[in-house]
């Protein structure tokens, strides 16, 4: 064994030296040839040096090309998203004198209120009315007792639950008179019970098909208020420190500067309790202003974002660059008749107003899909609508004559001799203004006198609404309503409501037109819903309480480059665009696509 290891190891090494002469060979011609055909050539280069600086461009163009397409196919794979963070600005219009929401009067208030406090229901994209704070709503067989059920998930912003306490305290807030709540919402005779922590049970003085309707209203917090006096509430310290359930929250308010236009400056940020997902927007902020030139102004310096408080002829003297959305809502123009005053309380005069007033000339530049005849929209309820009549003056002085009054040099008089004068009222606001003023014209060439009162929409909450409005100090007030989702013009036109703190606007009474109202509201019936709302409607011809003018439109201007509520979002009042809010971004960034 010792001999054959001792062969083996003489072969390795002579193995070895082979391999390692070999290398030593390979090396020594391979630097030979190197230096024969390359360093001894370099002097040479001079001769072929175009093709050498040919060859070195050609490189560096494909290597170009090559950065060039990277660069190109990569931007091809990104694109620009919407994320969370940054601000967003809306223009309102109007004085923010108290943000509790259930004394919203400006348009500044009803949009602060949105944005601080969620409602029961309220209506989604779709125009279709949908469950908010609430969970569940169940009515009985005869839609008489109706149970409310709150969702589980619902807090405060000072992180308090929401329970069904606060749902006894808002409805009793709203019912009491000394409280002089906006809410217009009738629960008067209804019976409000708690029967646990997140359910409320309605018992109502009769069957009410459309009740749910009537939950689209915010709660306030009792564990806050619930010992503050009802009379005593507006002026509480809830109303400058609020606590609210809805996407933000006050951050801060500051008071105009002297640079500044606007009023006021309402701070908000995200409401992180918020039981929806919460904002991806940091914060959202509000300026406030006098008068729509003054909001014109600040878009066109881009001192805000947005504004749904132009009108369309408005918006058209901004820049291009600005965008524009155009919606049909569920609300309307009236002239509401005050039936209760001395000077209208004849319906031959109504009927002389209705027949004698040009209303092609008083919807001067109304777009015609905004031509309004109707207290009740055909895409709510689809109805026989009575004949109104056409225009005719002189049908229209043979009335006025036959209600004992009489012309006397193209004038309407009374028994002493005097023209009579009807004060109308209206706040001041760019069409609705326009439209009253030509109203006012048709009056006077009917021969009434007419005293136009244009009420400061920035300060409609203290001169025009609580001292004109709700003490109907007025023979005919132009004012623009809410006409609701579901039709429903029983707030507007019931003898219930015909009170300072009612929304019978015209005082109207007729107990026909009360039977057809309740009627249709409680029928499960869909035909007899209709009969009943058509027989409304006869009655409100005949009888004349208010004068259709236009339905309302809402044009929405904002920068681009912001993600707002839907193109195909359908709008039954202009809060609705922020139904969705939780979803407006205005932070874009560069982020890669998914293959």
């Amino acid at each position: 064994m010792r001999i054959k290891s001792k062969k083996s190891g003489h072969s390795k090494e002579r193995v070895s030296r082979r391999v390692t002469k070999a290398a030593n060979e390979f090396g020594e011609r391979a630097g030979k040839h190197f230096s024969e055909r390359f360093v001894r050539r370099l002097p040479n280069i001079h001769e072929v040096r175009l093709w050498v600086v040919e060859w070195v461009i050609l490189v560096l163009v494909v290597f170009l090309l090559a950065i060039v397409q990277n660069i190109w196919y990569g931007e091809s794979y990104e694109t620009e998203a919407f994320v969370k963070g940054g601000d967003y600005s809306e223009a309102t219009l109007g004085k923010i004198s108290s943000m509790n929401p259930l004394y919203a009067t400006t348009s500044s208030e009803k949009v602060l209120a949105r944005l601080l406090f969620a409602n029961i229901v309220s209506p989604d994209s779709t125009g279709h009315l949908k469950h908010e704070l609430a969970d569940t709503i169940t009515a009985d067989e005869a839609k008489k007792v109706w149970t409310l059920k709150l969702r589980n998930d619902l807090h405060w912003s000072d992180g308090e639950k929401i329970t069904a306490d606060d749902v006894v305290y808002t409805v009793g807030l709203i019912v009491d008179s000394s409280a002089k709540t906006t809410i217009a919402v009738n629960f008067t005779n209804v019976k409000v019970e708690k029967k646990d922590e997140l359910t409320t049970v309605f018992t109502l003085p009769s069957p009410y098909t459309d009740f749910e309707d009537t939950l689209e209203f915010p709660l306030v917090p009792a564990h806050i208020l619930g010992e503050i006096s009802p009379a005593l509430v507006y002026e509480s310290n809830f109303s400058t420190h609020p606590v609210g359930s809805g996407p933000f929250v006050l951050n801060a308010m500051q008071s105009a500067t002297a640079t500044s236009t606007n009023m006021q400056t309402v701070y908000l940020n995200r409401n992180e309790k918020y039981y929806k997902s919460v904002a991806k927007l940091d914060s959202f902020t509000l300026k406030t202003y006098e008068n729509s030139e003054q909001i014109l102004e600040a878009m066109r310096n881009s001192d805000v974002m947005a504004t749904a408080e132009l009108t369309k002829g408005e918006a058209s003297e901004l820049p291009g660059s600005i965008s524009r959305k155009n919606t049909l809502i569920n609300g309307g123009a009236f002239a509401f008749l005050n039936t209760t005053g001395s000077k209208l309380s004849n319906v031959k005069v109504r009927q002389a107003i209705q027949r004698g007033v040009n209303m092609e000339k008083v919807r001067k530049d109304i777009d015609d899909s905004q031509i309004l005849d109707y207290p009740i929209l055909q895409r709510q309820e689809d109805l026989k609508m009575p004949d109104l009549g056409e225009y005719n003056l002189e049908e229209a002085k043979k009335l006025i004559v036959g209600a004992g009054l009489k012309y006397k040099d193209d004038q309407i008089v009374d028994n002493s001799g005097k023209q009579v004068m009807l004060n109308v009222s209206v706040p001041q606001r760019d069409v609705l203004t326009k439209v009253a003023e030509r109203f006012g014209k048709q009056l006077e060439r009917l021969g009434f006198g007419v005293v136009l009162n244009v009420y400061d929409e920035a300060k409609a909450s203290t001169d025009f609404f609580s001292a004109v409005v709700r003490t109907r100090d007025y023979d005919i007030l132009i004012y623009e309503v809410d006409l609701g989702v579901s039709a429903d013009p029983f707030v507007y036109y019931s003898s219930l409501q015909a009170s300072g703190s009612g929304w019978n606007f015209s005082n109207y009474s007729n107990g026909l037109a009360d039977d057809a109202l309740i009627s249709a509201r409680t029928t499960t019936n869909a035909k007899l819903r209709k009969t009943k709302f058509e027989s409304f409607l006869k009655r409100w011809t005949q009888d004349v309480p208010s004068i259709g003018l236009y339905q309302s439109t809402m044009t929405y201007c904002h920068m681009p480059n912001v993600q707002i509520y839907s193109e195909n979002s359908e709008l039954t009042d202009v809060l609705d665009r922020f139904s969705d809010v939780q979803n407006w971004a205005s932070r874009r960034i560069n982020v890669n696509m998914t293959p």
